[in-house]
């Protein structure tokens, strides 16, 4: 019942995500939608074995073993692609997005194949011949080594995005997709349970029943997807390609950019690093929760790629950390003098730039080495 219940549920959300992603026109919802869909197609083949399906298609001269209801090789390739569109506002399927797709349709050509053989052929294949054998061994091996490196190559986009705006926007709290973290480390978790699970199982010739606890946790996993994918409707606002270029740019000096401008030699970082400072602490911008590089960049005189590179190598901190720095100390000001008392810490922090709780705890945690309850503690 839970699996039924699991499966339907995933088939509804996958439909409403596909509603969505049409009306909007949103590739990511297109690519979840179908990540839900092949979930909830992998619970069919064990639900049906226990509805007695499978003895009862037998019995009137039609065999399914080796239908493929689900095709687990899809799961990877359309992990990366919604981890990439979640990432860019200017993603687009592209043509060379159809290679990812070439190993799925391979294991559909081969489970059709063997399906539609006349079934003493098709169980003597599978049963008995190396060629049964091979495909059995290699399509379940090489399930977890394709899974492994797609996952490896989404959390690599996912890290590059997060390192990528913490060198451009001061407050990252709107736009760190902390949801598809934690879809990327609850995947990845299944995969380690199931990866476990199928050595367990092979180790002690499990029953046909002994396979639904892995299932179970299939359908967990399925409805925690189901439910936070459909209520995270956010994509970034970031467009990549032009921060990946800024940051080429920006460890790269006495370089041509877009607009001709040279981004900085190292020898001006010397001379406007006290300017920077100068600035930072009497026009005080970044009690600007919308500061930016771009923004600051233009206040300085300077293009984005000048500024980035000053930054990072007069002050050895991205543009995140190093606006923050400041807010933070500013925090730390402001509760110790008698005026603001009456501000709850929360208050404190957006008084001083930050936009959100959770940007706040962090960039204090990270700049100070401890959370800013801890601080007042400390303090009295």
């Amino acid at each position: 019942m839970l699996l039924l219940i699991a499966m339907l549920q995933g088939v509804v959300a996958a439909g409403l995500l596909l509603v969505r992603g049409l009306r909007r026109q949103q590739t990511a919802d297109l690519l979840l939608a179908a990540l839900l869909f092949q979930l909830a197609c992998s619970l069919i083949e064990h639900f049906i074995g226990f509805m007695g399906v499978y003895d009862y298609a037998r019995e009137h001269g039609f065999d399914l073993t080796f239908f493929p209801f689900d095709n687990p090789f899809l799961y990877g390739p359309l992990i990366l692609l919604y981890v990439k569109a979640l990432t860019d506002r200017d993603f687009s399927w592209k043509l060379r997005d159809w290679a990812h797709f070439v190993l799925p349709l391979l294991y559909y050509v081969v489970h059709f194949s063997i399906w539609s053989m006349p079934d003493a052929a098709k169980f003597q294949f599978l049963e008995e011949s190396m060629g049964g054998k091979c495909i059995h061994w290699g399509q379940e091996i090489g399930f977890y080594v394709v899974s492994i490196v797609y996952l490896i190559y989404a959390f690599q986009r996912f890290q590059s995005y997060r390192s990528l705006i913490e060198q451009e926007y001061s407050n990252t709290g709107k736009i760190t997709l902390e949801w598809l973290r934690l879809f990327l480390v609850a995947f990845s978790a299944y995969l380690g349970f199931d990866l476990l699970f199928s050595a367990v199982g092979h180790a002690f010739q499990f029953w046909y029943t002994g396979w639904y606890w892995l299932n179970l946790t299939r359908a967990l996993l399925l409805y925690y997807i189901s439910v936070t994918g459909w209520s995270f409707a956010q994509k970034s606002s970031v467009q990549l390609a032009v921060l990946e270029q800024r940051s080429v740019q920006a460890q790269e000096p006495a370089t041509n950019n877009a607009i001709g401008k040279r981004t900085m030699v190292p020898e001006a970082v010397e001379k406007l690093r006290p300017q920077l400072i100068q600035f930072m602490e009497t026009e005080r911008p970044w009690l600007d929760p919308e500061l930016t590089l771009s923004v600051l960049a233009e206040k300085m005189g300077l293009n984005v790629s000048q500024l980035s590179f000053l930054v990072n190598n007069g002050f050895q901190q991205n543009f995140n950390d190093f606006v923050n720095t400041y807010r933070v100390e500013e925090v730390k000001r402001k509760l110790a003098l008698p005026e603001f008392q009456h501000l709850s810490l929360l208050g404190l922090a957006f008084e001083s730039g930050f936009n959100s709780k959770a940007t706040f705890n962090r960039a204090f945690k990270k700049l100070t080495g401890h959370a800013p309850s801890q601080h007042t503690s400390l303090k009295s």
